[in-house]
């Protein structure tokens, strides 16, 4: 009896020693620390509103990238003075981690979360696209303080022109240029129209830093999906979430190829829409954007993750929690961000 015990309990210990780590039905591992991080700021989104291609799509082909998340999270977004605060003050609540954002440049001498990995070598890129200019990153630039950071601590890309002939400018069929503190504007933009897109000017720079970086985070914002929605212009609305999911796809397809590349969705502001509820309906919507509700701000906005601490942004949580999401780790697991003091 004992013989068959020992067997028994050896069998036990082996199937417990090679247990396979997953989230949401995949294969993951926790705790990892990414070199890479892609995080998409996409004003307006909602989980319900990516319906709209979901079944738009023929039935064979049902589904789309952001169900191939490792993780889906959801934020209340309010601030120390609002509920329902817009993107702009959302969005900066996330890159700073606080709730205390006031709408001035006040706001911008708190340290952006990415300063953390630009200690440990990585190099901070961000891109713009349907960003207003009092929505824009580059407030902090025209705050002119020496208290502020982002102006000295990124490459900022605007999908925009300027009337200043001088101005820095880029095309993403160009050696894309690049410095901690220098603003580039799209020259493909003209009279308030960009001929170049988001999916390429994304993909442009996202591949810059892989081959010429060790280390690299690129946040993406866009406001677009937005504007598209207060219009109530469905045929844009489609468009915009198409070139979205593709971009998303991408991330994703170089996730694969790189397990320490973090790809990281979240929205802000985000507009609660009403779909159609039966299929008459819904042709009608489908073909003239009939039966559609457009709704006010909701008090809670998405996230998705996939990749090295993916897990992290699982659940429901403060929209200001999203900084320490990006850092935390467990003390177990020490990781180049715990030398740091994160």
């Amino acid at each position: 009896m004992n013989k068959y015990l020992l067997l028994a309990l050896a069998l036990i210990s082996s199937i417990s020693c090679s247990k396979v780590e997953t989230i949401n039905i995949k294969k993951h591992s926790f705790s990892e620390d990414p070199n890479r991080i892609v995080w998409l700021q996409i004003a307006g989104l909602t989980e319900e509103i990516l319906a709209i291609q979901r079944f738009s799509r023929p039935a064979l082909e049902l589904g789309g990238p952001f169900e191939e998340s490792s993780c889906m999270g959801k934020m209340w977004n309010y601030n120390l003075y609002t509920l329902r605060p817009d993107a702009t003050r959302g969005f900066l609540s996330q890159i700073f981690g606080t709730k205390n954002i006031v709408g001035n440049c006040s706001d911008y001498e708190n340290s952006p979360m990415w300063t953390s990995f630009k200690n440990i070598g990585f190099q901070i890129g961000v891109l713009e696209s349907g960003v207003k200019d009092e929505d824009s990153l580059l407030n902090s630039w025209k705050c002119n303080s020496d208290k502020t950071q982002i102006d000295k601590s990124i490459s900022l890309w605007k999908m925009s022109d300027s009337s200043n002939k001088d101005a820095k400018r880029f095309h993403f069929q160009e050696d894309l240029p690049h410095g901690d503190g220098e603003v580039f504007y799209d020259k493909s933009c003209r009279a308030g129209i960009c001929y170049a897109s988001l999916e390429n000017n994304a993909k442009a720079i996202f591949n810059k830093f892989k081959n010429k970086t060790v280390r690299s985070m690129l946040v993406v914002r866009d406001f677009s999906l937005q504007e598209t929605i207060l219009r109530k212009d469905v045929e844009s609305l489609r468009e915009k979430l198409s070139e979205i999911e593709r971009l998303y796809a991408f991330f994703l397809s170089e996730q694969a190829k790189d397990p320490r590349l973090l790809v990281v969705v979240t929205g802000s502001g985000s507009r609660n829409i009403e779909l159609p509820r039966s299929g008459k309906q819904w042709e009608q919507f489908d073909k003239q954007g009939k039966f559609l509700l457009y709704k006010r701000n909701s008090l809670m906005s998405p996230s998705f993750a996939k990749g090295p601490r993916a897990e992290n942004f699982c659940g429901i949580y403060e929209e200001s929690s999203v900084f320490e999401r990006f850092l935390w780790s467990p003390e177990e697991r020490k990781s180049p961000l715990s030398i740091i003091g994160l």
